[in-house]
């Protein structure tokens, strides 16, 4: 068994790169880079595209110097050419024609906390490719904010959120999920919970990440957070929760943040790589990612509290030659040193497709998930999305036995072009205590 689970990541982690019949330019070196662009900085799309003239041209590194310019989502269409010399070099062509836009939101959710949310989304309005990004939401729990800045290969956000919420602990060991877009268990599920109390957490973070050619980055971050907590049988930490936080990464054909269209799509904007899209692969396209991250708390940040956390990702796919996709996921995390309030959540090392009403915290986590992304009507005007899922988590406590969470189901969601968020329906069954959900999807993708 070990073997044959080695054997699958080691397939998993392999990668290949997306043949345009270029295969004739192979070995030779690239003589001009050629750019052409209607408002951005041509230069800008320099240092973004992966080749530099001298390079030797290699059609993996093309295709994936090509992507690196959709990726941008600016370009309502970018033209490449390469065109061969007498002397066995060759000269590559790129005709980007760019675009602007800033796009206002408003949005809200009902139920027994209706939320309601706003978000202000600039690009390349200043010509360099920027992003920007205004965001807030609130409810009767408080509210959550966000300003967010992405210029080239850096991101710089800031995040400030004021939240007062009553937390509940079930007779099975799980509590209650928190957040702005989260509804309160199913007490005919779990019971009446065993401990309830109110959770004050006031918090302010910022963090930068930057990207080294579109297949590693790091990100720095830190974040200070007051904790209070009022009513019966209340947690011990109350006071501040400071971390540092560290994090590296690694990738191949697996964008860190998916790289969609984003809302410049509703004005053509950022869709240059839709006819790539909808064209089958002359191969299947391995990708992967990797990334660990550290948090570190105590005098030396201003907590009251010790913190020290670990955790690690391992994800990989195929993308076959129909554009289906086959995801597998592996997750790992440590608390070393922490305090109630800061403990590893099932969330944390779960891949994310389920939906859940409680979640479980301990001090060890493993999670693994796999998925199939099956795409069976596709065109130019969107594509419908087929999802089949199954995930699970295990924690461990010091002081009990080890929590499983986890479910299997489907997502059904269609996806235009032309808006920046899929719509359908999210079915969780969950495997540890037989409950389902179903939960209407706005928003993510595949």
């Amino acid at each position: 068994m070990k073997k044959i689970i080695i054997s699958l990541l080691c397939l998993l982690l392999y990668s290949s790169g997306f043949s345009q019949d270029n295969a004739g330019f192979n070995g030779k070196t690239v003589k001009n880079i050629n750019i052409k662009t209607s408002r951005i900085d041509s230069e800008t799309v320099r240092k973004k595209f992966l080749m530099r003239e001298g390079d030797v041209f290699f059609e993996e590194n093309y295709d994936e110097a090509r992507q690196a310019l959709h990726d941008m989502r600016v370009f309502k269409s970018i033209d490449f050419n390469i065109a061969g010399n007498d002397d066995d070099t060759v000269d590559i062509d790129i005709d980007a024609k760019d675009g602007f836009y800033i796009f206002p939101m408003i949005f809200g959710t009902s139920g027994k906390k209706s939320t309601f949310a706003a978000a202000l989304i600039e690009a390349n309005l200043f010509k360099a490719g920027e992003t920007v990004i205004l965001f807030g939401a609130g409810n009767s729990d408080g509210f959550s904010t966000m300003a967010g800045f992405g210029i080239r290969n850096d991101f710089i956000s800031f995040g400030l959120s004021d939240m007062e919420f009553t937390e509940y602990e079930y007779k099975n060991g799980s509590y209650n999920t928190s957040g702005l877009f989260t509804s309160e268990p199913d007490k005919g599920r779990l019971g009446q919970p065993i401990k309830k109390y109110k959770v004050t957490d006031n918090s302010l973070g910022v963090s930068w990440s930057r990207s080294f050619y579109e297949k590693a980055g790091f990100t720095l971050g830190f974040r200070t957070s007051d904790i209070d907590y009022s009513g019966n049988d209340m947690p011990d930490d109350k006071g501040k929760h400071n971390r540092l936080s560290a994090g590296i990464r690694s990738y191949k054909n697996m964008r860190p943040g998916g790289g969609g269209a984003g809302f410049g799509s509703i004005f053509g904007i950022g869709l240059s790589d839709i006819a790539d899209k909808l064209a089958g692969l002359p191969k299947e396209k391995f990708g992967y990612f990797a990334g660990l991250t550290y948090e570190s708390g105590g005098d030396h940040t201003g907590s009251d509290f010790g913190i020290s956390k670990a955790s690690l990702k391992l994800s990989g796919n195929v993308e076959f030659k129909s554009r289906n996709v086959f995801f597998m996921d592996i997750a790992a995390a440590k608390d070393f040193e922490s305090s109630f309030y800061d403990k590893i959540k099932s969330k944390d090392v779960l891949s994310g497709k389920g939906i859940y009403s409680s979640e479980f915290r301990g001090d060890e986590a493993i999670g693994a998930g796999m998925s199939f992304v099956w795409r069976p009507v596709k065109n130019k005007t969107g594509v419908l999305s087929v999802v089949p899922f199954i995930e699970n988590a295990v924690l461990w406590n010091k002081n009990g036995p080890p929590q499983n969470q986890g479910g299997a189901g489907i997502i059904v969601s269609y996806h235009l072009w032309r808006i920046p968020f899929p719509i359908g329906l999210n079915y969780t069954q969950n495997l540890n205590d037989g409950s389902s959900d179903v939960s209407f999807l706005f928003g993510g993708g595949f």
